[in-house]
């Protein structure tokens, strides 16, 4: 049988509503619920119904629960209320919290739930002991203050005649409580009244009042002006005097000044509320070690309630992560009345670890023997955890950092002097590291080209690019055409790409220049563009194959085509076309296709600059998520490079 538990359901959704009870129940409760999904029905089922808890939707027609949450609280029930949404977001889920919400969880993920539940529950019982706990305190400084009345400072009488006061006497210590002697109050018989303070007048004069009908009132605590204009606390306690007719005559009254008593107090309830509002936990025991007082904070840090707290040395805290050397120097440095700050690993209640910071103050009494130890306790998991992320941040750096070097050398310092063809390459690298290559190689009749993108944008990928270099220049002599090239490749960097875990995609072309035929292969990369102005045409040099490193034994295809004077080819990465606008839209192949035919006119390096102008533009930054990589031709008459 499940614990009862008797759960309000603020929620328009019935099977939501249900799912709710089936976790509950798997929690090992037995819930009595009532779902209700406006205001109306929302008050009535608090006026009608007990209830331990309240679970609320976030987002209801016409009703929210910020506005359960406010009628809950405004019932004036101390019920513990969660928010169970699936459309809350992160800054409504702070603002529920600071409206007074206990916990908030996302619907489909209740994992939470019944924890959530099980803490709220232990936390509204210890408000309820609090409250019980402080109304017994109300009563019994009730029935102190009546006996400490018995022994006030001084006695006055008031006389009434006709319901009127008449006259007043006060006893010889009214001088030192009030300021004023007797013959005082005797030359002037409204000084009492005048040296009460204004805000306090109502309810001391009101009590003769009370006292004409007959009845029993308590002490009085009220304000005085004291002569010398300091204002005075005072308890005041009537006992009254009736004719045989049953007539008020007179009252009697025991002053007793309690300024003291009452700064002793507003200090005390200052210093309690400083405590409990602390972000820090805050641990106070005697001096052997035994916990006196804990907050708040505490019990949010460690799960151990006040309760559990008190009267435990703060060993049970211990997660055995310490040697007995690290207690002992701790213990030494107290002992000896100074103080100790460090950095430990504690147990919570839960069994988990965590990280804090701590200091410990010895208390010295005025013997200079120590009588107390007030430890402050922060928890630092989140700056160990920055800390930590700081460290592999700075390696992560260093490793990117050397990557760029490798992949920068790649790269060739300068375009080639091609007779007829004006040629320029760029590389922008994403974050400042490269993961594109591009190369040219002149040989013998045949002017080859090649870019390519390696998967990652490591030290580990800037090295198979260094070792695909490697491979595609040692082919050269041996091998003929793009296709037998980029088989090759495949074939001698297979075993370490599937290694590495990595892949390259390439387009590699061959240019003949005595006839001007362009042979070209592809291994999944972006075809390259051949724009020809004569005609305003595009044509993708794409064929088919597969991207290296994948399968062994690819056949990859050999396309060829005519070149014409006045043609331009670009071979570009990805980067270009799936750079993002702020609104998520990539460029795309229709946009660089406009630039291109735009620009066409301009050098090779004018076109790439006017392609990466409009990128910028269109992204509105100058960074991209991907690196940008560009090779360009012009073919045609034009003057050579100096």
């Amino acid at each position: 049988m499940g614990k009862p538990l008797r759960v309000l359901i603020v929620e328009d959704s019935e099977d939501d509503a249900l799912l709710l009870v089936f976790e509950l129940r798997r929690g090992n409760y037995a819930p009595v619920t009532k779902r209700v999904e406006n205001s109306d029905s929302l008050r009535n089922a608090l006026k009608e119904d007990t209830w331990d808890l309240v679970i609320s939707d976030y987002v209801l027609p016409g009703f929210s629960g910020l506005d359960a949450l406010k009628l809950v609280r405004a019932s004036g029930l101390d019920l513990p209320f969660i928010i169970v949404s699936g459309k809350i977001g992160e800054e409504d889920a702070v603002k529920a919290m600071k409206e007074g919400a206990n916990d908030y969880l996302i619907k489909g993920n209740t994992s939470r739930l019944i924890p959530a539940i099980e803490r709220e529950m232990q936390e509204a019982e210890v408000r309820r002991k609090r409250r019980e706990a402080e109304s017994a305190l109300v009563r019994s400084e009730r029935r102190y203050k009546r006996l400490v009345s018995a022994v006030t400072d001084y006695i006055y009488t008031v006389t009434i005649q006709k319901g009127g006061v008449v006259k007043t006497s006060h006893g010889p210590g009214c001088l030192s409580v009030t300021g004023y002697s007797h013959e005082e109050y005797v030359d002037n018989p409204f000084l009492w009244y005048q040296m009460i303070y204004e805000e306090d007048r109502g309810a001391v004069t009101s009590l003769t009042e009370d006292l004409r009908a007959g009845i029993d009132i308590p002490s009085l605590e009220h304000r005085i002006r004291h002569k010398d204009g300091s204002l005075r606390w005072v308890i005041n306690t009537i006992v009254p005097r009736y004719s045989e007719q049953g007539e008020l005559i007179a009252y009697d009254g025991l002053i007793s000044d309690i300024s003291e008593r009452k700064r002793a107090e507003e200090s005390l309830q200052l210093q309690s509320a400083a405590l409990e509002a602390a972000a820090n936990a805050i641990v106070i025991t005697d001096s052997s070690g035994v916990i006196i007082s804990v907050n708040q904070a505490f019990t949010r840090m460690t799960g151990y309630s006040r309760e559990e707290a008190l009267g435990r040395d703060l060993g049970f805290l211990k997660s055995e992560r310490h040697n007995a050397e690290f207690y002992r120097g701790l213990r030494e440095t107290i002992s000896a009345g100074e103080v100790w700050h460090g950095e430990m690993i504690n147990r919570r209640k839960d069994g988990t670890l965590y990280p804090e910071e701590q200091t410990i103050t010895p208390v010295l009494d005025e013997d200079g023997r120590i009588n107390h130890f007030i430890c402050i306790k922060q928890e630092i998991t989140e700056r160990k955890q920055a800390e930590q992320a700081l460290m592999q941040n700075a390696s992560m750096l260093k490793e990117m950092e050397i990557a760029k070097q490798i992949q920068s050398s790649l790269l060739p310092v300068a375009p080639p002097c091609l007779p007829g063809i004006d040629c320029a390459g760029s590389c922008f690298p994403a974050n400042n590291i490269g993961g594109d290559y591009y190369d040219i190689l002149p040989h013998g009749e045949e002017l080859d080209l090649a870019i390519a993108d390696v998967s990652g944008h490591s030290v580990g990928a800037a090295l198979i690019m260094v070792e695909a270099r490697s491979v595609l220049r040692a082919q050269l002599a041996t091998l003929k055409g793009p296709a037998q090239i980029v088989s090759a490749l495949n074939e001698l960097l297979h075993e370490d790409l599937s290694r590495a875990e990595l892949f390259i995609t390439m387009s590699y072309l061959s240019y003949h220049i005595p006839t001007g035929t362009l042979r070209y292969t592809n291994a999944g990369h972006p075809p390259p563009l051949l724009y020809r102005h004569q005609t305003d045409q595009f044509f993708d040099l794409d064929a088919e194959g597969l991207i290296l490193g994948v399968h062994r034994q690819v056949a990859f295809q050999e396309p060829s085509l005519q070149v014409q004077d006045g043609d331009l080819l670009l071979l570009f990465t990805d980067g270009i076309t799936e750079a993002e606008s702020p609104e998520g839209e990539f460029f795309g192949m229709v946009r660089l296709r406009q630039v291109v035919a735009r620009e066409h006119g301009k050098p090779a390096a004018g076109v790439i600059a006017a392609v990466m102008e409009s990128v910028r533009a269109f992204t509105g930054c100058d960074t991209f998520n991907d690196d940008i990589s560009m090779l360009l031709l012009k073919f045609g008459a034009v003057t050579p490079h100096s």
